[in-house]
């Protein structure tokens, strides 16, 4: 009987997380293809919830698969793998599936044994397993190879790795191996665009990362990493100009491999000025790298170019534990780096800095308070500097399956059922009332459930005075430091510490602003180094009820006599929102001696107007009188204040915002 040709169908599984295929994915389909077998990518991520059964089967009747392979990769997609293997299986018992990647093979048996659906798992280098496979082989002399036999599962010695010149030999950029690629690649750029595949294992330890050195030993028996020729990775960007202008690179094993990469993409006209590049940097850019950067690549006004930082931690000593020496570097020179990089772009690019909680160098609520802190000054130090391009994240470290974090405190971590029950109990909420940025599994158990609620609440709590209340998040850093961490915490733990309710999902923005106005005015010490703290809550907290939806207004209606509506208009002391002028006033004239310049305040939807107390009694507030619009420009043409057009289009915005009705 003549034996069917085979035939792969690789699917990267649903996931509401990452919508990216993992690069080797396209290499193995190259590799494959290479070699007379057809091969094919779905990427069931990049699909609406609802449709994605019916774009499964869709492709599994059109492809005809002899074999599915499953990418199991990062942990993130554990609910989509299983949901994915059990819909294949239902669909057609015939099919051989197989699972690789580095979760796959991290779990290796146990996951055979969790997962009857399952025939085969790769653990490692996928390219000559899966194509000894395909070309039925038999099964014990297959090298990486875990399968199925009545007795139970056996695991094949991990015993091959890819080499250079067969690495050097595939492309991991072919798109026309993916079905739809069309509309992976509007997803993707939307984020940092297609990565450039450079090469295998890493030469670092960094602790909490699942693609470390060890990592790698653990989930694939990788020994040392591998890179591509640099002659192949020019290969790959040509080809890919025929896809995308998007790219993403971050493989920094070594920075000066880097730079000969860039170096041999200026010697190809046809890749200088062409694709705009996003950057993982795993050291800080120098400034060989920032020329050869700007020279080579595009920076698009829109959607600007990154470069990627993850410091992880703020305390210099801890960074040094969690990461390897080779990429560890100071808070003073991310500071410095940071400055460098944006004096050469001009803020044409952004940085985007990653620290993450929680580490096992902050064991008490003590070293979490400095972490956070320390951070949040940062925030403002670079605000001060006028940095802006530089952005501050703090979010959860994600435990990844065979970091260090794993493998020490997790409980039974090499059984697949830990990761589920972890994964389904984040997603229910069922231990903490916040939410979790990451799948952080990891929290050292010397930090209490009352620790931790009150570092949750206290980072939540800085995140939205930073992002919705500005001002006076940069003021309290400006004029109390320390002491506005401190002020904070008092807040949570006499307000809201024994509250009913989950108060991550109710907190009152004016409750929490009138909290801190009371508490600045009982301290008389922090009273005098912010006296005016009354007058900039009172504006915050209009600020906050001034805020609505385009949908909520009524359009252009140019009443013949109209009012002023002032529940979008306010008067204070200082111009707060003009932050940077306002700072420096602080510095030169100090708290006490700050005069008062009045000035009222237009809260439109997008943008808050400011102008002198003087200027608007001279003009709108003639409104108040039962002017007519006709009467006000001629009363203003009269005065000579500014000119018809100013005044033409200020009273038209004024109408279309709601605060002339």
């Amino acid at each position: 009987m003549k034996h069917m040709q085979p035939r792969l169908l690789i699917i990267n599984c649903p996931s509401e997380y990452f919508k990216y295929i993992p690069m080797g994915s396209f290499g193995l389909c190259d590799y494959l293809s290479r070699r007379n077998t057809d091969t094919k990518l779905l990427n069931l991520a990049v699909y609406e919830e609802s449709g994605i059964d019916e774009v499964l089967t869709h492709y599994l009747n059109v492809f005809q698969p002899t074999h599915v392979a499953l990418i199991f990769h990062w942990q993130e997609t554990t609910e989509g793998f299983l949901w994915a293997g059990e819909r294949i299986r239902s669909h057609n018992k015939n099919l051989e599936i197989l699972a690789g990647g580095f979760t796959a093979g991290y779990f290796g048996k146990n996951l055979m044994e969790r997962c009857g659906f399952l025939d085969y798992v790769i653990k490692g280098d996928p390219e000559k397993p899966v194509e000894l496979l395909l070309n039925s082989v038999e099964l014990p002399e297959i090298p990486n190879l875990i399968y199925r036999t009545p007795s139970g599962s056996i695991a094949n010695t991990a015993s091959w790795e890819i080499e250079q010149e067969t690495l050097s030999g595939i492309s991991f950029c072919n798109l026309a191996y993916l079905f739809d690629h069309e509309l992976y690649l509007q997803s993707i750029n939307k984020k940092l665009g297609f990565p450039v595949f450079i090469g295998r294992g890493c030469a670092f330890s960094c602790r909490y990362c699942g693609g470390s050195r060890s990592s790698f030993r653990s989930h694939s028996k990788r020994t040392k990493p591998v890179a591509r020729s640099i002659g192949s990775v020019i290969a790959d960007l040509k080809k890919l100009r025929e896809f995308t202008q998007k790219i993403y690179l971050c493989y920094e094993k070594d920075r000066d491999y880097m730079k000969s990469l860039f170096q041999a993409m200026k010697r190809e006209q046809d890749l200088v000025k062409y694709f705009q590049l996003h950057y993982g940097a795993w050291k800080l850019p120098d400034s060989e790298f920032l020329d050869l950067y700007k020279k080579l690549f595009i920076f698009p006004a829109e959607n600007r170019s990154v470069i990627e930082l993850s410091p992880e931690v703020f305390d210099d000593k801890a960074r040094e534990k969690i990461k390897h020496p080779a990429v560890s570097y100071s808070i003073e020179d991310l500071k410095e780096n940071l400055r460098l990089v944006n004096s050469r772009f001009n803020n044409s690019i952004n940085v985007s800095v990653f620290f993450s909680r929680y580490h096992d160098t902050a064991k008490t609520y003590g070293d979490m308070k400095q972490e956070i802190a320390g951070i949040f000054r940062l925030k403002h130090d670079l605000f001060c500097e006028n940095i802006t391009n530089a952005k501050i994240f703090y979010d959860h470290l994600s435990t990844d399956v065979a970091g260090f974090y794993w493998e020490k405190y997790v409980h039974q971590p090499h059984d697949f059922d830990t990761l589920v029950s972890a994964i389904r109990k984040l997603k229910a909420q069922e231990q903490y009332s916040f939410h979790f940025d990451n799948l952080c599994i990891y929290i050292p158990h010397t930090l209490s459930e009352t620790d931790i609620f009150r570092c949750e609440l206290l980072v939540f709590i800085l995140k939205i005075l930073e992002r919705d209340f500005h001002e006076i998040f940069q003021v309290m850093m400006k004029c109390l430091d320390r002491l506005f961490i401190g002020l904070m915490e008092k807040i949570i733990t006499d307000k809201y510490c024994d509250r009913p309710g989950n108060i991550f999902a109710s907190l009152d923005h004016c409750e929490l602003l009138d909290h801190i106005k009371h508490e600045v005015k009982e301290d008389k010490n922090i009273f005098s180094k912010i006296p005016f703290i009354e007058d900039l809550i009172k504006f915050c907290i209009k600020k906050a009820k001034a805020k609505r939806s385009p949908q909520t207004i009524k359009g252009l209606h140019q009443a013949d006599r109209p009012k002023l509506n002032h529940a979008f208009i306010s008067v204070h002391e200082h111009d707060y929102p003009d932050l940077y002028a306002f700072l420096k006033r602080l510095d030169m004239e100090g708290t006490a001696n700050m005069k008062s310049e009045k000035t009222v305040f237009l809260f439109l939807i997008d943008e808050i107007m400011s102008m002198t107390n003087e200027t608007y009694n001279a003009t709108l507030r003639e409104f108040e009188k039962g002017i007519s619009v006709d009467a006000y420009y001629a009363l203003m043409k009269r005065k000579g204040i500014f000119i018809y057009s100013y005044h033409r289009g200020l009273i038209e915005k004024l109408f279309r915002n709601d605060l002339l009705y």
